[in-house]
């Protein structure tokens, strides 16, 4: 495996899911039942960084419609906003004797969500691709998107006149 075939971007991304993983495993409040959905979310987001990843050391062909660093990035940015909440709102204490204030675990997550966020966005730039660009593309003609119909853009200028005819030899 040839790690530089990641961009910068990539590699951010990659290694801070990998982080965020490991840090799931610390001792972010004492249930983890408290968390609700947030550690799905969380997993979803590790998986998709580290997947992309796998598909630019394997060279494989797969490129979805929209760019996968963009689907990273969003991910990070949910799974940011997701611990920060958590760390403004912690879950009820209705625990019997269960303590749920934070540890410093949720704050590591908190930085590793942030490194995924910023790796796929990163990695966006680096591939030339936008959010703008991806909304665009979503929503003018894409698979799903509002398209026009006939599977072929709209045309704003008319087609050009053929070519004339060539002179007639000289003789």
């Amino acid at each position: 495996m040839d790690v530089d075939r990641l961009s910068t971007g990539e590699k951010i991304a990659g290694v801070s899911a990998i982080l965020l993983f490991i840090f799931m495993f610390f001792d972010w409040f004492s249930a983890w039942d408290a968390l609700d959905v947030i550690p799905i979310i969380l997993l979803i987001a590790i998986v998709a960084a580290i997947g992309v990843a796998v598909v630019r050391l394997t060279e494989s062909a797969f490129e979805p419609q929209i760019s996968m660093n963009a689907v990273v990035a969003i991910l990070g940015i949910i799974s940011v906003l997701l611990i920060l909440y958590r760390i403004i709102n912690p879950p009820d204490a209705d625990f019997s004797g269960i303590s749920v204030d934070p540890a410093v675990g949720i704050f590591l997550g908190l930085i590793a969500a942030a490194g995924i966020a910023y790796g796929g966005y990163r990695a966006m730039q680096e591939e030339g691709a936008s959010f703008g660009e991806i909304g665009d593309r979503l929503g003018s003609g894409g698979r799903g998107g509002s398209g026009t119909g006939g599977g072929q853009p709209p045309s704003s200028t008319p087609p050009s006149p053929p070519p004339p005819p060539p002179p007639p030899p000289s003789s």
